[in-house]
């Protein structure tokens, strides 16, 4: 049996969370059941547990009991957390003496049946406490970090996170990928509510970051890898050449004048061309010229070479060639934008087959020369506005899910735009819903139905080319009930947005998550909007999915306080969390090694060491160890095995024991109560560091004490990944065909965050086969025992 350092003298405080918890669970009867466990000295409720008078009871439940061990039963770890170990640091205890049970998003949101509510809280609660008789006093180390900050991605939220920095003293390196930092707001007209120029505040803010003497900007430049830990990062940056020598190009332009090749020109969306030799825009920064070797003819064709020649500078080097160099870094931004849905997947729109079909950037190319159409360049005076054009769709693999935020101020924007190039246009916009909820929007959205822009509540079924030149549009308008046909000299699709591409190649080098909507994902949509999930990595911008200037703007003016939180100390503490070798106990058979996902375990002349800076705390380490030599601090066995068996041993049949990843499994079930869905309340939840962590031995636990059935459910794109996943699952299965376990009672999966459907899905569908299967027989645990006390 496992035995105990100190007496454990527990103080378990149950919060009614304003009658979150309270209206489904009885939490009178917990307090009660809670008493009654042994180690525990005083169990209160109280209805703000997180409130200042909530962590003075705990303050003084403390010093009068001599507490050594807190329970706080209330929301979930990933909200409160943080706040309850100040609580009990400040009242002399060490903060990981504190262990929170779950009873909000994984109880009350979730089960409806206060009865069924009220036990499985029990459950919970006793689970924590069993596990609180086991926490050790941990300490973190302070370690010095790397002040200078790597920003990727160019745009409005890259320049404003930049130059926020550098204001306060940091060192910045701004990588974009493209020629010139600016982004999509470089190719706007003007901008929403106020039609300030966008240019006018753009531009300026391009030259400050660019002759800022903090910022270095490197552009045509990608992340390749990144190593070492948060506050310490080395990264590998990538540059394409532009084969044009920065420090010799004056812009003159004589290259570009002689070059004899035309292309389309992405930065005006297409509508003009530009030369294989070329800036992007004229306010670009840098200046620098650039080839485009895909349409040189030197480089397709090995002939040319005339824009070398009246290159009065020498800039111009054909021989220059990809590169690769690291930059050290204590944080690094990712600001890496979005790009526009590609309008040629919507048929319906026929996008392509009329030059007059156009999308929303192209219009804002039109609008910042002349509003003219581009088929034979007459002036456009009846423009239709396509709103949620491939966005809010529930056909995922025609469009998408989500709302690009944009679209209706930007519409609203170009067609009161439309009207003062053209006094007499006829705009109409066709949307599905206006939504005007930022600071002016209304207003604005008030004054263009004053302007006379026509509004139409109905999507756009067809656009199709009239023989005249003309499109016709046909729609129904949801409100009057009436079909429409009408003919329009110029479309205008309000596409949706989406990730900029290269952003997931991103995330998985920086090791940070993704969302369903394959935009970045931020560690707490409210508490922690700016931060990744792996420490020293922050997100701004539409990196985080899509959003206006102005919120940009404020989020990137958050992220760089955010950074200089981070390394502004000049040291940061590492997670005492880590993994540690029992060095009595190791035979040297290097098996952690080898199954390390971040080589944190080493071999040296001293034996097996584990780096504490390095190692993640994912314990995939332990279950590969024969001699049980390695254990994981706050996550040790004792503690892992006192919480299996308290959830397994009582409660409803069959007893089912989910064991998930801590932080993207766990919060997607968070989701799902935040969500108030439900699943069968006999599914309890472990979060472990990772499903790695478990092993035969726990499994073996689990099912002697009574459980059913056990899940593993795994963060899709973390340190343990799929196929480890996959090929540990089936080694544990074979493992407990030997002790009469069904293979089927195991099930693992991975999810990403937001699917929590997948979760619930996962959870109703494994508990509807082990009641199929019926319970684990007598005997069969029996036997389990036996071997259990044996070892």
């Amino acid at each position: 049996m496992m035995k105990m350092s100190e007496e454990a003298k527990i103080g378990v405080y149950i919060c009614h969370c304003g009658g979150n918890i309270s209206d489904t669970v009885d939490v009178a009867k917990a307090r009660e059941a809670a008493e009654k466990l042994e180690g525990v000295k005083v169990a209160e409720t109280y209805e703000y547990t997180c409130s200042d008078p909530g962590q003075e009871r705990i303050k003084k439940g403390i010093k009068d009991f001599g507490l050594n061990r807190i329970v706080v039963a209330s929301c979930s770890p990933r909200m409160h957390l943080d706040t309850f170990k100040r609580v009990i640091e400040s009242a002399g205890l060490n903060p990981y003496l504190l262990e929170m049970a779950n009873i909000r998003e994984q109880c009350s949101w979730i089960h409806g049946n206060k009865e069924e509510a009220t036990a499985k809280a029990i459950d919970i609660i006793r689970s924590a406490v069993f596990r609180a008789r086991y926490l050790e006093p941990l300490e973190a180390k302070p370690i010095s970090v790397n002040k200078d900050v790597l920003v990727v991605g160019g745009g409005i939220a890259g320049i404003i996170a930049s130059s926020e920095l550098a204001d306060k003293g940091y060192k910045v390196t701004l990588i974009e990928r493209g020629p010139s930092i600016g982004g999509h707001m470089a190719q706007l007209s003007k901008t929403f509510p106020t039609l300030d120029c966008s240019q006018c505040i753009l531009t300026p803010r391009m030259v400050y970051a660019a002759q800022h003497p903090n910022i270095k900007i490197i552009s045509m430049a990608q992340v390749q890898a990144v190593k070492g830990s948060p506050g310490n990062y080395k990264v590998t940056i990538k540059t394409t050449p532009r084969f044009v020598n920065a420090s010799n190009c004056t812009a003159c332009g004589a290259c570009e004048k002689t070059c004899p090749v035309k292309v389309p020109n992405a930065f005006d969306a297409e509508l003009s061309t530009r030369k294989a030799i070329y800036t992007p825009f004229k306010q670009a920064v840098p200046k620098t010229y650039l080839i485009d070797s895909e349409h040189c003819l030197y480089f397709t064709k090995g002939v040319c070479k005339v824009c070398e020649k009246f290159c009065k500078g020498k800039a111009v080097d054909f021989t220059q060639k990809e590169e690769s160099f690291d930059i050290d870094a204590g944080a690094i931004i990712c600001s890496t934008g979005f790009e526009q849905l590609d309008p040629k997947t919507l048929e319906e729109y026929n996008f392509g087959l009329s030059p007059d079909v156009i999308t929303n950037l192209q219009l804002e190319r039109l609008l910042a020369k002349e509003m003219r159409r581009p088929s034979d360049n007459k002036v456009s005076k009846k423009v239709a506005f396509i709103l949620c054009a491939g966005s809010r769709m529930m056909n995922k693999n025609n469009g998408l899910e989500h709302c690009c935020k944009i679209g209706c101020m930007g519409s609203i924007k170009q067609a009161m735009l439309v009207q003062k190039v053209v006094p007499d246009a006829e705009p109409w916009i066709f949307y599905t819903d206006i939504r005007a909820d930022g600071k002016g929007y209304e207003e604005f959205y008030a004054k263009a139905q004053d302007h006379n822009v026509r509004f139409v509540r109905g999507r756009v079924s067809e656009v199709s080319p009239m023989k005249d030149g003309q499109l016709l549009v046909r729609a129904e308008d949801t409100l009057a009930g009436n079909p429409i046909e009408a003919p329009f000299d110029l479309v205008v699709l309000v596409l949706g947005l989406k990730p900029a591409a290269g952003s997931q190649d991103l995330a998985r080098v920086l090791g940070i998550q993704v969302g369903s909507d394959k935009f970045l994902l931020e560690k707490h949509y409210k508490l922690k909007p700016v931060d990744s999930q792996r420490e020293g990595i922050f997100v701004s911008g539409c990196a985080l999915g899509p959003k206006d200037i102005r919120e940009t703007t404020l989020e990137s003016m958050a992220v760089a306080s955010r950074v200089a939180t981070f390394v502004g100390k000049g040291e940061i503490s590492i997670s005492p969390e880590v993994a540690r070798i029992i060095p009595e106990k190791c035979d040297n058979c290097e098996k952690c090694i080898t199954a390390c996902p971040v080589s944190a375990i080493r071999k040296s002349p001293a034996g097996v060491t584990v780096d504490p800076v390095t190692c993640v705390g994912c314990g995939i380490c332990l279950p590969k160890c024969q001699k049980d030599a390695i254990d994981l601090k706050h996550s040790t066995e004792e503690q892992l095995l006192a919480q299996i068996q308290a959830l397994s041993r009582e409660g409803a049949t069959p007893r089912i024991i989910a064991f998930l990843e801590r932080e993207i499994a766990y919060g997607s079930a968070d989701l799902a109560g935040q969500s108030r869905a439900s699943y069968p309340a006999n599914v309890k939840i472990i979060r472990v560091p990772s499903t790695g962590r478990v092993g035969l031995k726990h499994l073996l636990h689990a099912f002697a004490y009574g459980a059913d059935g056990a899940i593993l459910l795994e963060d899709h794109g973390g340190v343990f990944t799929e196929e480890a996943l996959r090929e540990h699952t089936n080694q544990l299965k074979k493992e407990l065909g030997a002790y009469n376990i069904e293979p089927m009672r195991l099930i693992s999966y991975s999810t990403t965050l937001p699917e929590y459907n997948k979760l619930i899905n996962v959870f109703e569908t494994f508990n509807t086969r082990i009641s199929k299967m019926g319970l684990v027989k007598e005997n069969v645990r029996e036997n389990l025992m036996e071997k259990i006390s044996a070892t």
